[in-house]
């Protein structure tokens, strides 16, 4: 009785009849993806409310907001569009599950996940203490490490180049002020920070 109640729920390929994985219902991208467009619609209809301040700012304070609204708005509607295409192609809309198997000896791991995630939350806690100079660094070592990366001196130099390059093209580029943290004094100094 309890097997023909979820039968509907959980429908077995029949082309693998010993595979694992369930079909699934695309529907569920479908509706994903109308909630991404909307609120790629909503991050660019609110981004539009955002006062300028009085420094000018050479990027101004919209535009990673009407960048990730549009990326947003119009990735959910190049899924919709292609779910609507091969849709169109089937006689309903259960599909064979996606996806494969792990990759041998780098199995999916909610502990690395999570270890990301606290990295991420640490970068955050030191940005302003330690400076992006200092903090990014200890994040990229950190997340390298955290994915499996064990070659010392390339995790240092990655950390290090991308660090450089990153602070370079939106501190002096683009003239983003970037905490800077110990080195505050030493910036002030030589002119690299005005405040």
């Amino acid at each position: 009785m309890l097997r023909l109640a979820a039968a509907p729920l959980l429908q077995w390929s029949l082309a693998k009849p010993n595979s694992w994985k369930p079909d699934m219902d695309r529907r569920i991208d479908f509706a994903v993806a109308a909630c991404f467009s909307l609120l790629g619609v909503f991050m660019i209809l609110a981004a539009s409310g955002i006062k300028s301040g009085m420094m000018r700012d050479p990027i101004g304070p919209r535009v990673a907001f009407y960048v990730c609204g549009a990326v947003l708005a119009l990735g959910g509607v190049a899924v919709i569009v292609g779910h609507l295409r091969r849709w169109s192609g089937q006689k309903d809309h259960i599909v064979p599950s996606e996806g494969g198997d792990d990759e041998a000896g780098f199995p999916a791991s909610a502990k690395r996940a999570w270890a990301l995630i606290l990295a991420v939350l640490g970068l955050a806690a030191l940005w302003n203490p330690l400076g992006f100079l200092i903090a990014m660094p200890l994040f990229l070592v950190t997340a390298l490490w955290i994915m499996g990366e064990r070659k010392v001196w390339s995790v240092i130099m990655i950390a290090l180049l991308f660090t450089g390059i990153v602070y370079l093209i939106f501190a002096h580029v683009l003239g983003v002020r970037i905490p800077v943290g110990p080195f505050t004094p030493l910036f002030r100094s030589l002119g690299w920070i005005i405040l």
